[in-house]
């Protein structure tokens, strides 16, 4: 489990953009984000380059990114 008690949002983001794709992956399924005063999710956490290795990742490299 992972304990975020007394970290900020900046300490969460930079342990989330730490972890590999594999632990990225557990955190997601492990972290109830609605126990925290902020509405937010572990994919809003990601800086961008990190998102997009990570979708990648969770699309086995067939992730088609568009702004639209």
């Amino acid at each position: 489990m992972y304990d975020l008690t007394g970290k900020t949002i900046m300490e969460i983001k930079e342990y989330v953009n730490s972890l590999s794709n594999e632990e990225l992956d557990k955190f997601i399924e492990e972290v109830d984000f609605e126990e925290f005063d902020f509405d937010l999710d572990a994919m809003d956490l990601l800086n961008g380059s990190r998102l997009y290795d990570y979708l990648q990742y969770a699309h086995k490299g067939e992730a088609t990114i568009t702004f639209d």
